[in-house]
């Protein structure tokens, strides 16, 4: 990953008394602690190529870094930090997914919940991680920095990827009765590294037509799947 070089050997929170306070497998946490530790190589890859890097400070803002020549720049790119766990199986195969951005916002509404206007970016990737959790710990107990070899990783086993978004997003929502975009559940990290979701050859346009259309159940929507959006758009065209 560059000359930047992350170990994920991340065992908690250090306070300035070099106290260590263990993390717990939450999620939430987990991706915050993988956005940080990417960040530096964000960074680096944007000195190698003149570029400026900005970050949101509203929340829930996209994309986690936006890299650009300046603000006015009409050809940004946007990276997005994504992690998720493995599920495994009795037999020890796994599944992995992620969601990848509600449906709902700078898709439909350029400016909402975006750093910049959505037709401002040319291209948009995912840095995405994928780990095992480790096996409930206590994570209540306090280190000190001399022994923080004792305090227990929440995760092992990472596997990251680089992908364009279009290329590893499914056709299904991510998660519950949520707005958001699913990716394709993968079986190992090439699924995700090679790009081999539905749109990858349908093109970046359909993928962004087929969720810019997309509706929940309760409002009706006109297609629920890939084939009924192709059957949609062919009963549209004049």
């Amino acid at each position: 990953m560059g000359k930047h070089q992350p170990s994920f050997e991340i065992a908690g929170l250090l306070m300035r008394d070099d106290r260590l306070y263990p993390f717990s497998t939450d999620t939430k946490v987990l991706s915050t602690v993988f956005e940080l530790a990417v960040r530096p190589l964000v960074h680096e890859i944007a000195g190698e190529h003149n570029l400026q890097v900005h970050e949101p400070s509203q929340q829930n803002f996209y994309p986690d870094f936006t890299l650009m020549r300046d603000t006015h720049d009409k050809n940004k790119s946007a990276i997005d930090v994504k992690s998720t766990y493995r599920h495994f199986k009795s037999d020890g195969s796994w599944t992995a997914s992620f969601t990848l951005g509600s449906y709902t916002s700078y898709l439909r509404n350029e400016t909402k919940n975006i750093a910049f206007p959505y037709s401002d970016y040319q291209s948009e990737y995912v840095i995405g991680f994928v780990y095992s959790r480790t096996v409930p710990v206590n994570d209540t107990d306090v280190y000190s920095l001399d022994n923080r070899d004792a305090a227990p990783c929440p995760f092992t086993n990472v596997e990251y990827f680089v992908q364009e978004k279009y290329r590893i997003a499914g056709w299904t929502p991510g998660s519950g009765n949520t707005t958001n975009i699913g990716s394709i559940v993968g079986s190992s990290i090439s699924d995700f590294a090679e790009g081999c979701g539905p749109f990858a050859k349908l093109g970046e346009e359909v993928f962004k037509d087929y969720w810019r259309n997309y509706t929940q159940r309760r409002q009706g929507r006109p297609y629920s799947n890939l084939e009924e959006y192709l059957e949609w758009k062919q009963e549209r065209r004049p």
